[in-house]
C-alpha cells in the first residue's frame, strides 16, 4: 500500500538522500490501525507531520477526536 502512494518515491531516497525507513512506517500504520480498531470511540485521529529517517520516525504533533456520546 505504501508503494502505491505519491510519498514512495521519497521513502527510497531522493537527491542524494539515503533511503527512509519504510518498515517503521509499515509499523506505525499498523500501530494506529489496531489503536483504532480497539478503541471505536476514536472518531478521528490526525499525526501531522511525521518525518521518517534513515532509521525509525518522529511524529511531531498528534490530534485525536472521540465520539461524542449521549
Amino acid at each position: 500500500m505504501i508503494e502505491e502512494t505519491l510519498g514512495a518515491k521519497l521513502l527510497r531516497g531522493v537527491r542524494g538522500s539515503p533511503p527512509a525507513d519504510s518498515a517503521a512506517v509499515r509499523d506505525l500504520l499498523e500501530q494506529v490501525s489496531g489503536l483504532v480498531a480497539r478503541h471505536p470511540e476514536i472518531d478521528e485521529m490526525d499525526l501531522n507531520p511525521v518525518i521518517v529517517h534513515e532509521r525509525g520516525l518522529t511524529v511531531v504533533d498528534a490530534r485525536v477526536v472521540l465520539r461524542q456520546t449521549g
